[in-house]
């Protein structure tokens, strides 16, 4: 699965979501869905390692997160009407994955996993309830 790497200019310059949210809350909420994408990235290829198949609920739940990161960013930084609906959706599979993450917890690499979507997860909130 390819990382979706924001340039500098995207990440600065197209910050101005539509989404009720400032421009610190949308870059929070951007630089969050990248730590997570890539933990989510890093968390499914441990689980193959280990021998779950790919269409294990554990790796599509991983897999699910790590492509929602990848819609959330790229409709933040187009200031997207449906920004506010994937900040929500990340705001949701963020809590679940860590949830899952921390219940499931027998490496540093899942608390690092727990760590990064309960931080994707907030990061997402204030754009999710913003007037």
């Amino acid at each position: 699965m390819r990382t979706f790497v924001a340039s500098p200019r995207e990440g600065v310059v197209m910050l101005g979501a539509r989404a009720g949210g400032a421009r610190t809350e949308v870059s929070r909420c951007i630089a969050a869905s990248l730590q997570c994408q890539t933990s989510c990235e890093e968390g499914m290829a441990r689980l193959k390692a280990q021998g779950l198949p790919a269409d294990a609920e554990a790796v599509r739940l991983l897999r699910q997160c790590a492509e929602l990161c990848e819609l959330n960013i790229r409709a933040l930084q187009k200031e997207s009407r449906l920004s506010r609906r994937t900040a929500s959706l990340c705001f949701e599979l963020g809590s679940q994955v860590a949830r899952a993450a921390w219940l499931e917890a027998e490496d540093p690499a899942s608390n690092t996993l727990a760590r990064d979507a309960l931080h994707l997860a907030r990061a997402c909130r204030p754009l999710v309830f913003a007037a």
